[in-house]
């Protein structure tokens, strides 16, 4: 499960400028909460198929999963 989420982090590392037109939305609290617990492996399905639409539309919520990814990985 580790390597997917290095491939992941890598993934989003390496995404286009194009998104960064949609960065300046905000993470809300439980956003970014629900983000820790899906970098530790700590969220069920449902939850993350919540969160999806927020990791795909916000560069902040991406940058914010690759960072706790790699805090939990470094």
């Amino acid at each position: 499960m580790n390597n997917d989420f290095a491939v992941l982090a890598q993934f989003l590392e390496n995404m286009s400028p194009e998104v960064s037109g949609r960065s300046g939305m905000n993470l809300s609290p439980e956003q970014a909460e629900l983000i820790q617990k899906f970098a530790g492996g700590n969220l069920d399905a449902a939850a993350r198929e919540d969160l999806m639409p927020a990791l795909i539309e916000n560069e902040k919520a991406l940058r914010e999963l690759v960072n706790a990814i790699e805090s939990q990985n470094g």
